[in-house]
């Protein structure tokens, strides 16, 4: 329970990271909020421009999968062997969550250092 438990909690961290990622990416695209660059950063017309609302959109996807991958696994356990191990080890599934986190983590930092 113990790996289980790190794992969770490492996960919730990741999703938190991933929502001040968010945060600061939305400030930058958002014109009333970025001190005078242009919305969604286009380098040209705004009205024809939309550079940086496909990162926005997907931003937001990937801070939505941290979420849903930040639930704990641990309330999944179930007795095996005849009920003769009544608790067993999360820890693999939990592991494995946290590895998927990392990956959208990096996809989301990835855009958001392609916003900046």
């Amino acid at each position: 329970m113990a790996v289980t438990n790190a794992m969770e909690k490492t996960r919730l961290s990741l999703h938190h990271l991933g929502k001040l990622v968010f945060s600061q990416c939305a400030e930058l695209i958002n014109p009333t909020m970025n001190r005078g660059l242009p919305p969604s950063l286009a380098a040209t017309d705004p009205s024809l421009n939309y550079h940086a609302k496909g990162i926005d959109i997907a931003s937001a996807a990937y801070v939505a999968e941290l979420g849903y991958l930040a639930n704990p696994v641990s309330t999944h356990i179930q007795s095996a062997e005849m009920h003769n191990q009544a608790i067993n080890s999360m820890a693999l599934v939990s592991g494995r969550a946290t590895i998927t986190s990392l990956e959208v983590l990096s996809l989301l930092i990835s855009s958001y250092l392609y916003a900046i």
